[in-house]
């Protein structure tokens, strides 16, 4: 008021000067203004650089100041002013009143500071001893006008211009600073009305300012008033600053333009506020790590009531060339208590919405209609989504989760669901740079169908790679899992995708193979477990099939398996079901078919088959089934032509693989033998017991077969051997050969019951029994021989042909030793190396020929204990065999039996007839025509009785014997000769006594009889070989060189008394081993050699 009234003061004292010139006041007049102004204003001190007058046309009168400095005392800069105008009221002024009508200020520098709590303070100047004023609010610094322009030197006031105003605002609550410079300010009254405006340019440091105008209006005396501004090019982050109702704004990094408006009612609070916002080009940038999301502009037309802190927006337009979109909704705000935004909680409707966010479609993607549910936080930026629902052709998308912008970049967490949609909408929602090779291979794999129960999700954190899921249902879907597999058809299943793990699983389909029909598939799937690189893991193929074994096997031989082919097989090979699953590993490089790796397991059902075992009829109710890249397994119990079995059947494949197999357990019978074309006599098997049988299946060769036992359980009969197993005992049975049309048995190998045999069998073509050859065949310590078993076709009996080898007749039990019929029986071609008959004869080099119908019988050929040849005949007797030998040469028989070495020539006949069971016979001799020569026992018996004649005759060609006989009983180790005697014209002899085999020595007795032609005449009173004077007899000892006793009175004693000079004969011993029943008693026969030669 101070300058007003010194400015009135020049003005009268310049009345002088011409109207409307400007008169520039005296020096002297200026020194005296600024004398006054420091008198009335001792705490500032004034400058003023120039003072001018002038009336204007009207005798309007004007003060102009320029270059205005207002201090402290200190120097310290209050204010300052470019320029200075006022116009006087002119009928005050002409009262002796100055009062100015109006104000213009050029170059004005002003502050205007917002603290944390919200309070705003205007400064004028920059110094600390400016004046400025305070208020809770920018509306009510601005209605403290009112109190100034009701003061009386201001009532004539009607307009104040503030011109090149230079406005500093430091917003301390935003920790913000901003200049507007080269600003207008004009301030005018009329009616009662305070009218502001203003316009702006604004400095935020971008590449241009930015400009505001801003208006006011309130009626002088009243608080209530009408604002608003409207600005242009301002950042989204300046606008964010000035209030919680555009905080949401600071995530954005572009300029806006648009206007506001709100006022303040009688009570001093805020109306409601409107809001027109365009928003430039830009980018969501909530902090400068965050990755920006750009667009091309927006446009927001929004109230926010203060009362209710709610923001509605009636329209929000987004234009992107990511995301383009209309909407509407409304938005409460979280206030703390100082009023500033804590998190606004909003609900939107979306709608026209078209989206391509960092061109991952080829097209925008429109959907129709949206609501979202969120919460959103500004510090830090968290974004979180209660519910966004998505309506798109009928189908409703759920989305819910979180976004937050963290100092290290973008943390995003969202899911999602859907009822459904159809494949085709799927694929074009599906991003197109979004794991595109899972993409493609849906839509090279799935066709049509439908899609439901759609889950998703997505997760993205800094400085690592995307997490997605996708996961759905399918169904009515075609689905090809291999390029070179017919496709799945009407599937039905689950897909999903786990970051880069793919999974298509398929609950039920079918797949019509190449042959046998359809292939039911259930429980299956296809997995990637990286679907980003091809050297990776493979993918793997899980199945589960039913079908035809055909169309089961079909599916198999499609490429890259061919198992079939590899195993060189048909895919028909067998009728029934299959039930299969397994999993193949699929190597998803080009080139890499070779690398391809499977296994499959399952079971066969109801399985018939011709063609798996060539030539052989395979059934089974259930086998189970193994397929590798090395193998086919077949396991289980079946039969094969009838023939039960439980085991394995294998097949390699590949083309370096070998033959396959069958290993199984099966039953050995009768049936088996005849099945597997082992035709043995009948009553040979009876029973049955478990074996084992291994097949072996060449390629292009006949199948071979080793088959093995413990003949548990089997009998076993041999009668032509007298040979038998009985079914509770067990042993050894090994049988290998070749099964075709002609079978072939190349081993067999028997060993059970004392009985060990080796050898092969040669079948005809049907299966008919040709030829067992036992290269080996022992029984018991009796026989050690080469047997064949020759086959006389159909219904008759077997030859047996011994082809070599030991026989000990000692303890040998052949024919029909339990009492066997009579009946043709077997036929046997023998050549016997050795038949051992005791312990000291045996038969060498021995050839016969014999049947078996009651037991061994049959003539032979041989060498007596490999000297003197003989022949004979073989009977079956009480179990055993009897024996009976013909020779021309008595003596060398004798001689080679151990017997007697003095005897030569003659004819013999030896008969033994087997008694017990331990080797023990009862025999009889006849000799005729005979000599004994050169016998020491003898010679020292006749010696003894001094018939010089005899002991010359005994020396010279051997004492003649016309018949000799004896009767005798046989054991391993003794000979008891219970009768025996020897008539001759020289002599006549009985003896009867016991010879030690195993010690060779002699206990015998008996009469000498000497001219026995003349003194045999009384042989009718006494035994044979005794006449009516002989003399009684000893030999003891050594049988080479035995002691002779002679009773010489015996000679006086009529030979009907004799008996009394010597002891009764020996008693026979009892036959070792057990009794038997005697066989009917064999009927007499003529010996095939030659009859008994007579006397």
């Amino acid at each position: 008021m101070v300058l007003l009234t010194l400015a009135a003061g020049a003005l009268v004292g310049a009345v002088w000067l011409s109207m409307g010139q400007p008169l520039r006041a005296p020096g002297w007049l200026q020194e005296r203004i600024e004398t006054r102004i420091a008198r009335e204003l001792p705490d500032v001190r004034v400058s003023l650089g120039e003072v001018e007058l002038v009336v204007e046309e009207g005798w309007f009168p004007r003060v102009r100041l320029r270059n205005v400095e207002i201090d402290t005392p200190e120097g310290a800069e209050i204010l300052r002013l470019t320029e200075f105008k006022t116009g006087f009221a002119l009928r005050p002024l002409l009262d002796g009143v100055v009062q100015p009508q109006s104000i213009s200020i050029s170059g004005v520098v002003v502050t205007l500071r917002r603290d944390a709590e919200g309070r705003v303070a205007l400064s004028a100047g920059l110094g600390p001893g400016s004046f400025s004023r305070e208020a809770a609010t920018l509306p009510q610094l601005i209605a403290q006008l009112d109190d100034v322009l009701q003061r009386p030197a201001l009532r004539a006031l009607a307009e104040a211009d503030l011109r090149a105003v230079t406005l500093q605002f430091d917003d301390l609550r935003a920790g913000r600073s901003w200049t507007i410079d080269g600003g207008r300010l004009l301030l005018s009254r009329e009616d009662g009305m305070l009218r502001l405006t203003a316009d702006l340019a604004l400095l935020s440091g971008g590449s241009g300012a930015a400009t505001l105008s801003a208006n006011y209006a309130s009626r002088i005396g009243q608080t209530a008033a009408d604002f608003g501004v409207s600005f242009e090019g301002v950042s989204a982050a300046d606008i964010a600053t000035q209030g919680p109702a555009f905080a949401w704004l600071g995530v954005l990094r572009a300029p806006i333009s648009g206007s506001v408006r709100s006022g303040l009612n009688q009570s001093g609070t805020f109306e409601p506020l409107n809001a027109t916002l365009q928003i430039g080009a830009g980018v969501v940038q909530p902090n400068p790590q965050t990755r920006p999301i750009p667009f091309d502009g927006a446009q927001s037309y929004f109230s926010y009531d203060p009362a209710e802190a709610l923001l509605r927006f009636a329209d929000v337009r987004l234009r992107s060339k990511w995301v383009s979109a209309e909407s509407s909704g409304s938005a409460a705000l979280g206030l703390t208590p100082d009023g500033k935004l804590n998190d606004l909680v909003g609900q939107f409707t979306i709608r026209d919405l078209r989206a391509n966010p960092d061109d991952i479609y080829d097209a925008p993607v429109g959907l129709a209609e949206t609501d979202v549910d969120f919460r959103l936080r500004l510090n830090p930026f968290r974004l979180e989504l209660g519910r966004m629902q998505i309506s798109d052709q009928g189908r409703t998308l759920l989305l819910d989760g979180t976004m937050s912008a963290r100092l290290d970049g973008w943390r995003v967490a969202l899911d999602g669901r859907m009822d459904g949609l159809s494949p085709d909408r799927l694929l074009e929602l599906w991003p197109r740079g979004l794991k595109t090779k899972t993409r493609d291979w849906l839509v090279e794999n799935v066709h049509g169908g439908e899609v439901s129960n759609l889950d998703l999700a997505f997760r993205l954190t800094p400085d690592a790679a995307p997490q997605t899921y996708v996961a759905f249902d399918y169904a009515k879907a075609d689905v090809r899992f291999l390029k070179t597999m017919p496709p799945l058809t009407g599937g039905k299943g689950h897909f999903s995708l786990l970051d880069n793990r793919l999974v298509v699983a398929v609950d039920a389909a079918t797949v019509a193979a190449d042959a046998g029909g359809a292939v039911r598939i259930d429980n299956s799937s296809f997995i990637i477990p990286d679907v980003r690189v091809k050297d990776g893991p493979p993918a793997v193929i899980r199945l589960k099939t039913e079908s035809s074994i055909t169309a089961a096997l079909s599916l198999l031989n499609r490429e890259p398996l061919s198992v079939m082919d590899k195993a060189n097989l048909p895919v028909d090979l067998a009728r029934g079901r299959a039930a299969l699953k397994g999993q193949i590993a699929l190597p998803l490089q080009k080139g890499t078919e070779d690398q391809v790796v499977f296994d499959f397991t399952g079971t066969l059902r109801d399985l018939g088959s011709e063609v798996l075992i060539r030539d052989r009829a395979l059934r089974t109710q259930t086998l189970d089934l193994t397929v590798d890249n090395e193998r086919v397994i077949l396991s289980g119990a079946g039969s094969l032509d009838g023939i039960g079995f439980d085991g394995s059947f294998v097949q390699p494949i590949g083309p370096d693989a070998g033959a396959s197999g069958l290993r199984a357990d099966v039953s050995l019978n009768q049936e088996a033998l005849e099945t597997f074309g082992i035709a043995l006599p009948p009553g040979t098997v009876s029973g049955e017991a478990p074996a084992r049988i291994e097949v072996d299946l060449p390629k292009g060769g006949a199948p071979q077969f080793d088959l093995q036992s413990d003949l548990a359980g089997l009998r076993l009969s041999v009668p032509q051997l007298g040979w038998g197993k009985a079914a509770g005992t067990s042993g050894r049975l090994r049988v290998s050969g070749r099964l075709g049309a002609v079978p072939a048995v190349d081993r067999l190998s028997l060993t059970a019951a004392g009985l060990t045999a080796e050898g092969a069998v040669d079948l005809r073509e049907g299966g008919a029994l040709d030829r067992v050859r036992f290269d080996t065949l022992r029984a018991g310590d009796w026989l050690d021989a080469a047997v064949d078993v020759v086959g006389q076709g159909p219904g008759n009996p077997v030859q047996l042909v011994i082809r070599g080898g030991l026989l000990d007749l000692r303890s040998a039990e052949l024919g029909g030793g339990q009492g066997g019929g009579t009946g043709p029986g077997t036929s046997m071609q023998v050549r016997l190396d050795r038949l051992q008959i005791t312990d000291t004869i045996a038969l060498t080099d021995m050839q016969g020929a014999f049947g078996t119908g009651g037991g061994l019988d049959g003539s032979f050929r041989a060498r007596l204990n490999g000297g003197t040849p003989v022949e004979g005949r073989v009977l079956p007797q009480n179990g055993r065999s009897a024996v009976r030998l013909v020779s021309s040469d008595a003596g060398g028989v004798l001689r080679s039996a151990g017997l007697l070495r003095q005897v030569v020539g003659g004819e013999l006949s030896l008969t033994l007839l087997p008694v017990g069971s331990g080797g023990a016979f009862d025999g009889s001799l006849d000799v005729t025509d005979v000599r004994i020569k050169d016998a020491p026992g003898i010679a020292a018996l006749v010696n003894s009785i001094s018939v010089v004649g005899l002991i010359n005759e005994l020396n010279g060609d051997g004492i003649y014997f016309d018949e000799v006989e004896g009767r005798f009983r046989l054991t391993p180790n003794r000979l008891t000769l219970t009768e025996a005697s020897a008539v001759g014209a020289s002599m006549g002899l009985s003896m009867d006594g016991i010879y030690a085999l195993d010690s060779g020595t002699i206990d015998m007795q008996g009469v000498i009889t000497p001219v026995y032609l003349l003194n045999g005449i009384g042989s009718v009173l006494t035994r044979k070989g005794e006449g009516l004077i002989g003399f009684n007899y000893t030999l003891t000892g050594p049988a080479k060189q035995p002691s002779v006793g002679v009773n010489p009175l015996s000679a006086l004693t009529p030979g009907m008394f004799r008996d009394i000079f010597r002891r009764p004969p020996p008693e026979v011993p009892r036959a070792p081993g057990r009794p038997r029943a005697p066989d009917p008693a064999p009927q007499p026969q003529n010996p095939v050699v030659r009859s008994t030669p007579g006397r």
